[in-house]
């Protein structure tokens, strides 16, 4: 390295780079070094480790020590020496003046550690050579003659050594290539033997034929593996040898006598086939080796190259070849689909795939690994979102469905192993199988789907939601034809596999060998799934409930009929008055006395304890309370022990369970007591039909809902349950997609007398209308609210509101859709209703505090909705998060104190380990921002833990030393963050030595934070003028005229076009610290908020752990509003 000389002699321009000599005789070793290590240590910022000063004999030596090589440039200004690095190093001493006061009066260190400032006694020459991390510099006097002093001779073999050291690490950074594995393969086929390597299709091989033997060179660094080669060569090769080094291998085969090698080259392999010579009869001796020419030749002109060649003389007869009629015999294949214009996906063998659609978004799913190259759509229309997400073994494409148009996955090639799937979109769809949910048999409440030949199960995270997909590799197409909606889960339409959308955290799906199962751990409320049919508890012979005795309890003038009955049961003795009462009992409950008849039956069984437990008297009972909607006393009495497999019981418990919504449990009942109906009377056949029509209707089973309304239909006897009938039809109608019927249906039923049937009917059909498009949000919201007005109780009821809740949280209006929640809550807790919208709302909740969907809530509203509404908070994590991010909304509103108080919570009661450490940096960052440093510092040292991740004990750091600044401590804040760097540690230093008044480290630490701000050609901003204007203070304030002229060099241009221009010019001014104006500068910029710059710069570092801008809601004041009093 060449060593420069320089000089500041007046004669010379002012200012003007050093003048250099010739090189020392340490350059060459020197540079010999720094080209070997050049690139080999990774870029790490620099640090003068020391700067030394001496005064040898005439002249002075200055020896700076870097932890690496950085080159040194002097500069001499009259008698300032500027030492310039090549890049910025921290760190060194400015003891030179003590170290060799001859020369030097004064030295200071750049803030920005990009050099060295030396004040000198006089003029000197300047010497500067460098020697690899240190740099010797020597003012050397004027009159100097001859070579510069040389370095010293340690320094000078020193570097011969690390030359030598570095030219061998330079040849050890250069490994060879890592050999890839290659196996070659063996196969002995009737008419040859194969050997067969599989080689990437960009590598190409060189094939020569030395002498009969056949050489395959493969460029590159490779392995053969021949393990599987070894003894299984023999008879038709020879010999096999292979060759490998770092630039090439070689597999050399030397056929057997007798025998020939051919190669072939296809997309993945290289094959070499042995085989016989194809030569006359005549001596082996006499035979000549074939040409390589003529072996391609030969081996073209063979017909196959499986089939056997011609037997020897001496060989036995082959086996005459079959008939070519037992070919015929075979069934012909099925022919082969060619692919059409649509987007066409091929693969190398069969993959299960997968095609649903939601929300006129298609995704097609593939169960391979292969890369899949995405094809051109073409004239389909299907715009391709996004890019292919690969989730486990199974990628997935998104496309957007073209409006009118259908979509179909079609297979290409061979139906029955198609090696291709082609997208199409059109106008019809191909054949398929329509797949449909059965739930199984036992108590788990499972799912079956008959999935043909179902793949994998593969969970995928669409928009948000959580979607199971199984791939089907059946040879027939089979999907869901519509969307089939229940409690825990849905399955969205699919052409090809099963697209399962879960409701629930904990839904199961898996595959099996006859389809897929669905499930859950505590059961599925399955609402909409068919059933078989399952056996009835048990026969039985006469009914509680007759045909005849009801028809006659009807006849004529009831009340008549009911005195006599009256009078013969008063006219009967004690011990012979319960027959009577249960004729009287029946005659009741035939003419909708259902209260009276109670009543008789209780007295029966007060007075007679031996018919107290007869079956009719029991049944009876328990059928009239359930008439009387009292589902739960029905319940027990119709379960008591005697009656547990009592078929009719069974039919009346079913009745009860469907009038408090349990339709599971109704519909269990009802099966296997359905012929009983057919003996009832028709009032009851009608009342009881329309229940079990209503259960199935719940349940999923249409078709036999159905005929149960046609076989009620004639026996309805009366207005309600005519109507009653006419609404399910109406819901049957819209299960099925005929939802302009269901609503003409709805229609009519909303004008009828019957109240509950038209209140039920008017909710029906402003939901639909709705759903359809056919109403607005506000004016469905407007029927629903007007029929809350006029209707009360049961669940017509609880579906206006769960109708509301939903309305008013699609239309934002939040407060009133958890009012409406919690008012299904107060009324009917119990109901599945009140249960999912309570789901519901804590899902709202959660989102309109955890995303964005509550990001046009005001600070104001979301910390009323919270304290409002705070029972819909989830538990856990989230809930834990919910806390914090209101935390923050409080501390834009500027309360602090109720912020901390959450906080504080959370710290004390709810977090452990690093999540309570983060919290706490929260709550100490908002104590500081409440002037409360004190108690910042006592939560951080409540929360110490010795081992935290690396940035939360930084972040922890930064906070702990602000709160010690606050304290005074200044000494134990700046050993807090001694070696952190980071423009929020600077801005922290800088800001801790201002408010100790040490002022020449606060004037460079201000510097420090300007950077290279003063070379930029755009104007500086508000926080950097602060910076010069504070950093112009501190110098002046320590009379450090040094610094201030450093200031001033640099930023004179940038602050004379700024606001500040005369301010600045006030303090760089001689004596600057004497003038009036002074005063009055260093009170403003003493006053000046600190903690809001520093915040500021830590919220850019750590914005998870980081509190907001302290009352930044007031900038969201919508316009008009008045602006907040100064202050």
């Amino acid at each position: 390295m060449g060593a420069a000389l320089a000089t500041g002699r007046r004669s010379g321009r002012r200012g003007a780079p050093a003048r250099g000599v010739r090189p020392t005789l340490a350059a060459v070793p020197l540079a010999l070094v720094l080209a070997l290590t050049a690139g080999l240590a990774p870029a790490e910022a620099a640090r003068l480790l020391s700067a030394r000063g001496s005064q040898p004999e005439n002249y002075g030596r200055i020896v700076l020590a870097f932890d690496k090589s950085v080159p040194v440039r002097a500069k001499l200004s009259g008698t300032i020496l500027v030492l310039s690095y090549a890049e910025r190093a921290s760190g060194g001493t400015e003891r030179l003046a003590t170290e060799m006061p001859a020369f030097v009066s004064t030295a200071r260190r750049d803030p920005d550690g990009s050099g060295l400032r030396l004040a000198l006694q006089r003029p000197y020459r300047i010497n500067v050579q460098e020697a690899g991390e240190q740099v010797f510099v020597d003012l050397l006097p004027e009159n100097w003659a001859g070579l510069p002093p040389p370095l010293p001779p340690e320094i000078v073999a020193d570097l011969a050594r690390r030359a030598q050291k570095a030219e061998a690490a330079l040849k050890a950074a250069t490994p060879p290539p890592v050999p890839r594995p290659l196996s070659l393969e063996v196969a002995h086929l009737p008419s040859l033997t194969r050997l067969s390597i599989r080689l990437p299709a960009d590598v190409q091989p060189q094939i020569e034929r030395p002498g009969g033997a056949t050489r395959i060179t493969l460029p590159g660094a490779w392995r053969l593996d021949t393990a599987d080669t070894r003894g299984r060569t023999k008879p038709a090769i020879a010999s096999l040898t292979t060759e490998a080094d770092d630039k090439a291998a070689s597999v050399v085969v030397m056929p057997a006598e007798g025998y020939v090698a051919t190669t072939d080259r296809d997309e993945d392999s290289l094959t070499i086939d042995v085989a016989l010579k194809d030569t006359a009869p005549k001596p082996v001796a006499e035979t000549e080796p074939a040409a390589p020419g003529e072996a391609q030749d030969a081996k073209a002109a063979m017909p196959a190259r499986a089939a056997p060649p011609s037997a020897a003389p001496s060989a036995p007869s082959a086996a005459p070849p079959a008939p070519a009629t037992s070919r015929a015999e075979a069934p012909a294949p099925r022919p082969a689909r060619p692919a059409g214009d649509g987007m066409v996906f091929a693969f190398a063998r069969p993959v299960p795939v997968a095609l649903f659609e939601r929300a006129d978004i298609a995704t097609l799913v593939f169960e391979t690994g292969e890369t899949i190259a995405v094809p051109d759509p073409g004239r389909t229309g299907l715009r391709m979102l996004g890019e292919p997400k690969r989730t486990g073994g199974v990628v997935a494409y998104r496309f957007t469905v073209p409006a009118g148009r259908l979509i179909d996955l079609l297979p290409v090639g061979d139906p029955e192993a198609p090696r291709g799937w082609e997208l199409v979109a059109g106008e019809s769809l191909s054949p398929s199988e329509t797949l449909t949910a059965t739930r199984l048999a036992g108590a788990a409440g499972r799912v079956g789907v008959r999935l043909p030949d179902p793949g994998r199960a593969t969970w995928l995270d669409l928009d948000g939601e959580r979607v199971a997909v199984v791939t089907s590799a059946g040879r027939r197409p089979a999907g869901i034809s519509k969307r089939q909606r229940f409690v825990d889960f849905e399955l969205l339409p699919s052409r090809l596999g099963l697209a399962v959308l879960a409701q629930a955290d904990d839904l199961v799906v898996r595959p099996e060998l006859e389809g897929v199962t669905i499930g859950r751990e505590g059961g599925l409320a399955v609402s909409t799934v068919a059933r078989q049919p399952e056996v009835a508890v048990a026969e039985v012979g006469d009914l509680a409930f007759q045909r005849g005795p009801w028809e006659v309890a009807r006849r004529g003038n009831v009340r008549d009929t009911l005195r006599e009955l009256f009078g013969a049961t008063a006219a009967a003795s004690g011990s012979m008055r319960g027959p009577p009462r249960l004729v009287l009992a029946r005659s009741l409950l035939a003419n909708g006395l259902n209260l009276e008849a109670i009543a008789v039956l209780e007295s029966i069984a007060a007075d007679d304890p031996l018919m107290a437990n007869q079956r009719d008297v029991v049944l009876l009972t328990g059928a009239a309370q359930a008439l009387m909607g009292r589902d739960v006393a029905a319940k027990r009495i119709l379960g008591s022990e005697a009656l547990l497999r009592d078929s009719e019981a069974s039919l009346w418990r079913g009745y009860a369970d469907a009038s408090a919504g349990r339709w599971l449990a109704a519909e269990s009942a009802f099966r296997g007591t359905l012929e009983i109906l057919d003996r009832y009377p028709d009032e009851l056949q009608g009342l009881l039909r329309a229940a079990v029509a209503e259960t199935l209707i719940e349940t999923g089973d249409l078709e036999t809902a159905t005929r149960q309304i046609a076989a009620a239909t004639g026996r309805a006897g009366d207005a309600l349950t005519r109507d009653r009938l006419a609404l399910l039809r109406g819901r049957i109608e819209e299960a099925t997609g005929q939802s302009v019927v269901a609503a003409a249906t709805y229609a009519t039923l909303a004008q009828s007398r019957t109240l509950p049937v038209a209140a039920e009917a008017t909710l029906r059909g402003a939901l639909l209308g709705h759903g359809a498009g056919k109403l607005t949000a506000a004016e469905t919201v407007d029927r629903l609210e007007r029929l809350l007005l006029t209707w009360r109780g049961g669940e017509t009821e609880n579906g206006v509101v769960a109708g509301l809740a939903r309305l008013y949280a699609e239309a934002g209006r939040w407060r009133d859709a958890f009012l409406m929640t919690r008012r299904a809550n107060a009324s009917a807790p119990d109901t599945p209703t009140s249960r999912a919208l309570h789901a519901e709302a804590q899902t709202l909740f959660d989102d309109l505090f955890l995303s964005e969907r509550g990001s046009g809530l005001s600070g104001i509203e979301a910390v009323a909705l919270y304290f409002d509404f705070k029972e819909f908070a989830p538990i856990g994590r989230r809930g834990d998060e919910i806390v914090r991010r209101l935390a923050d909304r409080l501390v834009e509103l500027d309360l602090l104190d109720s912020a901390a108080e959450l906080l504080q919570h959370q710290v004390d009661h709810r977090l452990a380990g690093p999540a309570r450490a983060g919290v706490a940096a929260r709550l100490a960052a908002i104590r500081l921002m409440d002037a409360k440093p004190l108690q910042a510092l006592e939560t951080l040292d409540a929360t110490y833990l010795p081992e935290l991740p690396g940035e939360l004990r930084r972040a922890r750091s930064l906070i702990r030393a602000r709160a010690l600044s606050d304290l005074s401590r200044t000494d134990l804040a700046l050993e807090t963050i001694e070696g952190e760097t980071g423009a929020d540690a600077q801005r922290l230093r800088a800001d801790i030595l201002w408010g100790a008044r040490r002022w020449r480290e606060a004037g460079e630490a201000h510097e420090t934070l300007l950077g290279e701000a003063w070379r930029g050609r755009q104007p500086l901003d508000d926080a950097a003028r602060a910076d010069v204007i504070r950093a112009a203070i501190a110098y002046d304030l320590s009379a450090e005229g040094l610094g201030l002229e450093r200031l001033k060099a640099k930023f004179a241009g940038p602050m004379a076009e700024s606001a500040d221009a005369r301010t600045f010019a006030l303090l760089t001014a001689a004596n600057a610290v004497r003038n009036p104006g002074f005063r009055e500068i260093a009170q403003r910029a003493t006053s000046a908020e600190t903690l809001a710059a520093f915040l500021a710069e830590y919220r850019k570092r750590y914005p998870e752990t980081a509190v907001p801008e302290r009352g930044r809601a007031a900038e969201n004041r919508p316009e008009g509003a008045a602006p907040a009093p100064p202050g």
